[in-house]
């Protein structure tokens, strides 16, 4: 998250909060494990066993080989001239089969268990919103959603439904060891128990176009009364100041990917010079070429085209990214009262 620092609305500087550096196990392989998944680190070790046994074995009869059954000269004789041995290539067979078979049931069985909700898990039911390139989240019985952040309470065993509204995604926490895809157009689901208070990562493990790598989110794991505080919540808007203080923590965890404030281009229109400040402090609109239904308009800048281009982005698309793209944000995933605080940060930063 963007820590806000504002002297002037005009005026402002961002200090991202540096992300946390996750723990390691004893071995130095996985992230501190913090949910009750244990059988995710048990098969990662066995198959780690296995593949450094049959390497050292493997290695040390062909070096065993090499030196001790070498050619010493030209004419030599073969030490052997067996071709072939049944019961030993059945041995090399049989045992890595049976060990493979291992790895395929211990992994299923646990793919199994991550996807059986129990009831205690279905009674705190999350939902997970991907898209290109954030996470939206809702919460049991709450009518209020995070962006790129979700809370949870430490010790409660937590359901999340995962749903995609355009390409294949991944919900992938490392540390609670959890992935599971997300299909358009399919609901998926997946469970776990966080164990330990933290800060913990969530990637999308499944690639999703250009900025696949900039989809993150946190998972705040929190005490019973740090969740009742309802930190998902803290939405300020009673001044303006206080709405763009709000609305930059929403722009650097759901629009920062797609679009800059410092001009830079981006997958989406930079959004400094949206607006400006005319000599005698007002701030205006600029003007700007769009395409609508394919014909070139030029339009004025206001309130009511930024609302019209987060809920119906191609309505209205701006001619130098002719091919759209922009994600749809509908009033059950950015209500109006936080897109108005989006319409005054952008505001805010309006050249005087």
């Amino acid at each position: 998250m963007l820590a806000l620092l504002i002297q002037d609305p005009a005026k402002i500087n961002y200090i991202e909060k540096p992300a946390p550096r996750p723990e390691v196990d004893a071995f130095g392989q996985l992230e501190k494990l913090a949910s009750t998944f244990h059988d995710v680190d048990g098969l990662f070790y066995f198959t780690y066993a296995v593949c450094i046994f049959f390497f050292v074995l493997i290695t040390g009869v062909l070096v065993f080989s090499c030196v001790k059954y070498r050619r010493k000269t030209f004419d030599q004789p073969p030490a052997s001239n067996t071709t072939h041995n049944t019961p030993l290539e059945v041995v090399w067979t049989v045992i890595p089969l049976i060990i493979v078979m291992v790895m395929f049931a211990w992994g299923f069985a646990g793919s199994i268990d991550m996807t059986t909700v129990p009831y205690e898990a279905s009674r705190n039911a999350y939902k997970a919103s991907a898209k290109q390139w954030n996470w939206t989240f809702s919460y049991p019985n709450d009518a209020a959603k995070s962006y790129n952040e979700v809370w949870m309470r430490v010790g409660k065993p937590a359901q999340f439904t995962l749903e995609s509204s355009d390409v294949l995604h991944a919900f992938y926490v490392p540390a609670m060891r959890v992935k599971r895809d997300i299909i358009p157009g399919r609901f998926q689901t997946v469970w776990f128990t966080p164990t330990d208070i933290g800060e913990y990562h969530l990637f999308c493990a499944e690639y999703c176009g250009e900025n696949h790598s900039t989809m993150y989110a946190r998972v705040h794991v929190v005490s019973e009364a740090d969740y009742l505080k309802r930190p998902w919540d803290l939405w300020e808007d009673d001044t303006p100041e206080k709405a763009v203080k709000s609305a930059a923590s929403l722009y650097s965890s759901l629009c920062s990917t797609c679009h800059s404030i410092n001009g830079a281009v981006g997958v989406g229109p930079t959004w400094k010079g949206l607006f400006v400040k005319g000599p005698d402090g007002k701030i205006t609109g600029k003007q700007r070429d769009v395409l609508v239904k394919g014909e070139k308009q030029t339009i004025t800048v206001d309130d009511a085209y930024i609302m019209e281009s987060v809920r119906s982005p191609d309505a209205k698309r701006a001619a130098e990214f002719p091919n759209g793209g922009m994600a749809v944000f509908p009033p059950d995933q950015l209500d109006d009262r936080r897109l108005k605080g989006i319409i005054e940060f952008m505001k805010s930063l309006a050249e005087k």
